[in-house]
């Protein structure tokens, strides 16, 4: 399958795409820093006002203090005359709130008499800094509405406010009441008004209230963090130099930010409109572009995927055929040319030379051809009954086929398409020959477990009349014909004897250990323990061994060639005989893996067709003395291999039997892929 992308052709876009999307993030952080310096410039706006109103209630206490210096009700008309003018800068609305706190941080006089009466108190940190710094500015709550609240430590003069006093005058002493403490306790009495100071700071926390935020001030400042306290030196009038005579004064006021936060809402609303029309522009030209691209892949996928198809289609290991209502061949890949046209003399030869790379080709020598042409056209006709979705088995061009006949159908509720149908044909050859050994090996298993308790319920008595046997020739030796009849029963308990032992090997074959074996060491082998036999046949085998090693059992194979060698030398004739031991390497490509044959050919009568086809079955014979054990066993050994034995015999042509053992690196994967038909030709 091809997935070869064109870069060629979408870089641009995407070059455009980039170049798009870049505008529309550059634009939303312009707007976005454009903002924040917009609401900066708000904030400072606003800090500057709330610095100047509190400078301004600073001169205006101070011009009132001034005009009442001369009074002699100073005290008690300040603070009246405060108010007044705290409630005139806060009747516009732009002033929410003006007041005055001590060095404590409680509220003195303020521009509503409601906040007297809660005794704010100006949070820690806001004294702190206003100590250290002398000013502070920042956003609060003050009714639940959101202010701008700027704060200054007061002038000196001022500080007698929280004495009691005039500024810049010395009020006339009182009386001395009779009370009234002496030189020497006026200092007593300072430290004690210090100490009282103190505790009133610490009194705060038991203060009704205290236990909770003041309402006017509430949370901590923006951007001063907790470690802000830690940093300022310790607060108090010692640490500043100032005279404890003059205790600190705090003015603040808190202005309305409604009209500024309305204008920069405006100017934010402009502005996130502006920004969100380029972006909305940009995302929409690059989803207009992306469309296109998705598009465009659509349409290369679609044609990659058809090309899949047609190779899939090509190369899939089952044939397919698509049939006209009248039975015409419409379409068909090349599995269907070859598995059809698999017999059909040199058209099937060449299919089946390039099935693996002309495959359209293959399919040319089928279209237009009529199903009616082979014997399996039933299926269509209605002539054959058959069950819908249901493979159907046929024998055809020597092959086994099985077919599956469908109609096609535009979608899974439609019917056929003007009766068109579709055809799949798979070769079940290899599988049929597969499950004939499956059922031929349960079968030998049944007889195998059935001669191995027969077996050891002979073998004990066997023993016992061998013996008495084996006595009776000893005893009757020279007395004829009773020492022939001894003899005799001797030898054939011994035949019965092997006989016994072979049933036993097919019923339970040992464990196999396959190694490298030396053929020609074998070979030699094998010729010692037949000298006798060869000697007497006047036979001289011949010994070919183009492979000179095979990976087996040695012992199973010495048992295999042994009886193969046997069985030859019985079947030669009286004069003449030939005797071939041969080995050879294999063809992977005809073999289906790679692997060594042996074979021992003869030149004997040979076997007809039904002889051969029931060669390897037990108990099977046509010798008068033959126990049809031997190929059994043979083929036991060779499934125990994963290898395969083949008979080529014909009657008067002699008869070469062939053991193919696969390599050793194929073998746990499964046996080779033996070819049936090419089976079939060498049986015949």
């Amino acid at each position: 399958m091809e997935l070869r992308t064109f870069k060629r052709d979408k870089g641009p876009v995407l070059a455009a795409v980039a170049a798009l999307l870049v505008l529309g993030v550059g634009s939303m952080f312009l707007t976005w820093q454009n903002i924040r310096r917009q609401r900066d410039l708000v904030d400072q706006h606003m800090q500057l006002a709330g610095n100047a109103v509190v400078h301004g209630v600073e001169a205006n206490l101070m011009r009132v203090m001034h005009s009442l210096r001369r009074s002699p009700d100073a005290t008690a008309r300040f603070f009246p005359s405060v108010r007044e003018l705290f409630k005139e800068m806060t009747a516009s609305g732009e002033v929410v709130f003006l007041g005055v706190f001590d060095e404590d941080g409680r509220l003195v006089v303020a521009s509503s008499e409601q906040d007297e009466k809660n005794e704010l108190v100006l949070p820690e940190i806001i004294i702190a800094a206003l100590e250290t710094q002398g000013q502070w500015s920042g956003p609060l709550e003050y009714n639940g509405k959101p202010a701008i609240f700027s704060a200054i430590r007061a002038r000196p003069t001022l500080s007698v406010l929280n004495e009691g006093v005039r500024l810049g005058l010395s009020m006339p002493p009182e009386p001395p009441r009779q009370d009234q403490p002496g030189p020497g306790e006026q200092t007593s009495r300072q430290t004690s008004r210090q100490t009282g100071r103190q505790a009133g700071k610490q009194g705060r926390a038991s203060a009704p209230g205290a236990d909770k935020a003041p309402q006017p001030m509430p949370g901590t400042l923006p951007g001063n963090p907790p470690e802000f306290l830690d940093d300022l030196p310790p607060p108090g009038r010692q640490a500043l130099g100032r005279s404890p005579e003059f205790p600190s004064m705090f003015i603040m006021a808190g202005l309305n930010p409604r009209r500024h936060l309305d204008q920069f809402q405006a100017y934010r609303r402009a502005a996130i409109l502006q920004a969100g029309y380029v972006f909305g522009a940009a995302s929409l030209l690059w989803v207009l572009a992306f469309a296109y691209l998705r598009r465009r892949d659509q349409a290369l996928k679609a044609a990659r995927l058809e090309r899949f198809q047609s190779k899939l289609l090509d190369n899939m290991p089952d044939g397919l055929v698509t049939l006209s209502a009248d039975g015409s061949i419409l379409a068909a890949n090349g599995s269907a040319a070859r598995i059809l046209l698999g017999g059909h003399g040199t058209e099937a030869h060449t299919a089946r030379d390039n099935a693996k790379d002309n495959a359209k080709d293959d399919a040319l020598g089928l279209t237009g051809r009529n199903w009616s042409e082979f014997p399996f056209a039933g299926l269509l006709s209605g002539k054959e009954p058959a069950k819908p979705y249901q493979w159907r088995q046929f024998e055809h061009a020597g092959r086994v086929i099985e077919i599956l006949c469908l109609p096609l159908q535009a979608d899974a509720s439609s019917e056929g398409v003007g009766g068109e149908r579709m055809v799949l044909l798979r070769d079940r050859t290899r599988i049929k020959t597969l499950e004939d050994d499956l059922a031929e090996a349960k079968r030998l298993a049944a007889i195998g477990s059935l001669a191995a308790g027969v077996a050891h319920e002979i073998r004990n008595p066997l023993s016992s009349l061998r013996g008495f046997a084996q006595l009776f020739a000893t005893k009757l030796k020279g007395q004829e014909p009773l020492a022939s009849y001894a003899s005799t029963m001797v030898q054939e308990a011994d035949r019965l004897n092997r006989v016994v032992t072979d049933l036993l090997f097919l019923a339970r074959p040992r464990d196999l250990a396959p190694t490298e074996v030396d053929l020609p060491r074998m070979a030699e082998s094998l010729r010692g323990l037949l000298r006798f036999d060869l000697e007497n046949k006047g036979v001289t085998p011949q010994i070919d061994l183009a492979a000179e090693s095979v990976y087996a059992d040695e012992d199973a194979l010495k048992q295999c060639l042994l009886n193969l060698l046997v069985n030859a030398l019985d079947a030669l004739p009286e004069e003449g005989g030939q005797l071939t031991l041969a080995s050879r390497r294999g063809n992977p490509e005809e073999d289906g893996a790679p692997g060594v044959w042996v074979s021992v050919a003869d030149n004997g009568a040979g076997m007809d067709e039904a002889v051969r086809a029931k060669a390897f079955e037990p108990f099977f014979t046509d010798k008068r003395q033959g126990t049809g054990l031997g190929l059994a066993i043979v083929q036991g050994i060779m499934r125990g291999h994963r290898g395969r034995a083949l008979i080529e015999s014909a009657p008067g042509q002699g008869t070469t039997l062939r053991l193919f053992f696969p390599d050793p690196e194929t073998r746990d994967g499964g046996g080779p892929h033996d070819d049936p038909a090419s089976d079939a030709d060498h049986a015949q």
